[in-house]
């Protein structure tokens, strides 16, 4: 028996480093694409951020073709997610669940789940929110990044909540219903 020559185990060298190395890039966007920060930055740390232009409300088109005023007269809880991010499933749970808890109590907030990925289709999201069970969540389509930057949002199954005055008082990685009330109540809610 021989063994193989020395251009061939090269070869093989190569081939295993370069697969190693695109594991390893897959893998890296993978972790990457949603957020995995379980914990609730604290609103002293992370306040400040989408802060400079939030004295104006932007009016948000929903996909049910009626608008919503962000911040608008009262808190509002933004949950960004794209229908394509198995970890932003849970997250919009969260957001459905904090909004019915609100709306049984009489509290007032806006809740609003935004798309950020402006290829997904009308069809695409509401499918999305009637399997996740939540089809009377409002949501909206990301175009232009507008709230994404506004904001300063860049990772997938982020929640942020939105004072009257403009002020981001919450950001957090897939909070709880829980978190996502006590937040907004803290704002003013």
């Amino acid at each position: 028996m021989t063994s193989p020559s020395p251009t061939a185990r090269r070869t093989r060298l190569r081939r295993r480093t370069a697969l190693a190395l695109a594991a390893a890039a897959t893998a890296a966007l993978t972790l990457s694409a949603c957020g995995t920060d379980t914990k609730a930055n604290t609103p002293a740390t992370r306040a400040g951020s989408g802060n400079a232009a939030a004295a104006k409300a932007d009016t948000v088109a929903l996909l049910d073709d009626t608008t919503l005023a962000v911040p608008g007269d009262k808190p509002s809880a933004l949950f960004f997610f794209s229908v394509g991010c198995g970890e932003c499933a849970g997250g919009a749970k969260s957001l459905d669940k904090a909004a019915q808890a609100f709306d049984k109590a009489g509290k007032k907030a806006n809740f609003l789940a935004v798309d950020m990925d402006p290829n997904e289709s009308k069809q695409t999201i509401m499918q999305f929110l009637d399997y996740i069970k939540a089809p009377a969540l409002p949501a909206t389509i990301d175009k232009g990044a507008a709230l994404s930057q506004r904001y300063q949002v860049a990772a997938l199954s982020t929640l942020i909540v939105v004072a009257p005055q403009g002020k981001v008082t919450y950001r957090a990685t897939d909070p709880s219903a829980d978190q996502i009330q006590d937040a907004l109540k803290k704002a003013g809610a």
